[in-house]
């Protein structure tokens, strides 16, 4: 039986129970800085899983308006500026999800591979005590091209190869993703990482090698011995 060596975690929607968080910020900074409307159900059947800059290109170009870096920037401010104050309201991520992480951590080296800013993933893991979990954290801030594009999990496994001693370096096949959307399975498939997926979308479940009902310190002791 496979038993995975590392394991890198999707932030958004995974580890952190913030998507209908995120869409509802999203489409507020969107109207109110670039008068531009994005619906949920766009949000959700379209974007959700691409990187924030990848969803406000896309939604500005869709409404015929050329995404300047620094209207980019003014939206993504109010973003993350209102994404910290309902953290702060209501932390995202729950006492049997941070379980997980540090159970998992407990046994082998983790990551996380995300598409949202440095900022407010440092601020949410900080909330939660779980900054030191982590043995590498990748952001939008490190990469050139989001999900479905590979580089973030090549870069977080880069990442965790490059901070701990090993004996000999994790390859992707010895390496577990755990995501929530198409984008975010395919990134990883891509990389060459096995795939589990928590329960949502029916098409990032069917995608990934196998669903995990939940995330809590019992998930992450089946998990370390469930993959073969």
């Amino acid at each position: 039986m496979f038993v995975p060596r590392a394991v890198i975690l999707d932030f958004n929607g995974t580890l952190s129970d913030d998507e209908p968080l995120l869409g509802r910020l999203l489409r507020e900074a969107l109207l109110e800085k670039a008068g531009v409307e994005l619906t949920a159900e766009k949000f959700f059947g379209e974007l959700s899983g691409l990187s924030d800059a990848e969803i406000i290109e896309r939604t500005l170009r869709d409404a015929g308006i050329e995404p300047t870096a620094e209207l980019e920037q003014t939206i993504l401010r109010q973003k993350i500026d209102g994404y910290k104050e309902a953290a702060e309201r209501e932390l995202p991520i729950s006492g049997d999800a941070a379980g997980f992480a540090r159970t998992l951590a407990d046994h082998v080296p983790v990551a996380i591979a995300s598409g949202a800013p440095r900022e407010e993933v440092a601020f949410v893991l900080e909330l939660a005590d779980l900054t030191e979990t982590f043995c590498a954290v990748v952001c939008l801030d490190d990469v050139s091209r989001g999900k479905p594009d590979p580089e973030g999990y090549q870069l977080a496994l880069a990442k965790l190869n490059g901070g701990r001693a090993l004996t000999r370096s994790i390859v992707a096949r010895e390496t577990l993703a755990v995501e929530d959307s198409p984008p975010g399975v395919a990134a990883a498939k891509s990389a060459g990482l096995g795939c589990a997926a928590v329960p949502g979308d029916d098409r990032t479940m069917a995608d990934a090698d196998f669903v995990i009902d939940r995330l809590d310190p019992a998930a992450a002791e089946a998990l370390l011995g469930r993959l073969g």
